[in-house]
């Protein structure tokens, strides 16, 4: 059975999922994503990253202001399934109470719920990781569970590393996960332990600045988590320096891999060749 989708995504993160999705089967696939912003000095909108792949791959795509518009989107499409990955939006109880929505959400849920997973696992130093799939409710990420897929955490991931490894194993339990319900091979999942959840928020400005008085293990996994982009930062001589690799040498950081402010991104030895002061970071 061919099946009527609409796929609800806006960064690179559910980019390899949608890809697979058109890959792997014939069903008819409609894109929701978030409106075009702008996102460069000139002051040009662009789109998302899943809206512009969805137009390069001649998907019909919709980029709803309200939930209002969403839900009249929704309606018109009349989809069998709703895929949510990283969209932007919580959805309303008139869309999952109605329709079979799904979201895949990259932690082992009810451990971090909210914007930020991947980074709160670096920033937690967790050995693990994985990605949850709902059914999901008008709650955030408190859905009954369908699938859970773990993965090990690298001691040397960063953010990018992790982001790219949980987006390939996101877009391999939504593969599963369709081929099930194309068989009507599902279930309602399994409650989560509302009170074993744990929350992770939006990142701020301020969760970046490397701070001396913190721990050497607090902020390598700040560096870590942070990386490449946007980066956590020690103020030197006034200006801000980004440090994207380091590592733990007599108890002390050791930058690897920096960006000065207005710079190119280059090696510490580079760095410290053109007589700049070393960064110090107890």
């Amino acid at each position: 059975m061919n099946l009527n989708i609409v796929f609800c995504g806006s960064p690179d993160f559910p980019c390899e999922t949608l890809i697979r999705l058109i890959q792997d089967s014939a069903h008819s696939i409609s894109v929701i994503s978030q409106p075009d912003k702008i996102r460069s000095r000139g002051r040009k909108s662009s789109p998302t990253p899943v809206k512009a792949l969805a137009i390069a791959q001649n998907l019909p795509v919709h980029t709803p202001e309200t939930k209002q518009d969403f839900e009249e989107i929704i309606k018109k499409i009349n989809p069998d399934l709703i895929i949510v990955i990283a969209y932007g939006m919580i959805l309303s109880k008139n869309i999952t109470s109605r329709y079979y929505c799904v979201n895949a959400h990259a932690s082992l849920l009810p451990q971090f719920r909210g914007a930020s997973p991947i980074q709160a696992s670096l920033l937690n130093t967790d050995t693990k990781t994985g990605i949850t799939l709902i059914k999901m409710n008008e709650k955030m990420d408190e859905g009954s569970i369908l699938l859970q897929e773990t993965l090990a955490i690298a001691s040397t991931d960063n953010f990018q590393s992790l982001h790219d490894k949980l987006a390939t194993l996101s877009a391999e339990t939504i593969i599963t996960f369709v081929t099930s319900f194309q068989k009507n091979s599902i279930n309602e999942g399994v409650p989560q332990d509302h009170s074993q959840a744990t929350y992770c928020h939006k990142i701020k400005k301020e969760d970046l600045f490397l701070n001396s008085s913190d721990s050497t293990n607090v902020n390598l996994s700040k560096i870590k988590a942070f990386s490449p982009i946007p980066g956590a930062y020690s103020i030197v001589n006034e200006k801000r320096i980004k440090i994207l690799d380091a590592t733990i040498k007599d108890g002390e950081i050791v930058p690897l891999m920096v960006k000065p402010e207005g710079k190119k991104q280059m090696t510490y030895t580079d760095y410290l060749i053109g007589n700049n002061p070393e960064i110090t970071l107890c």
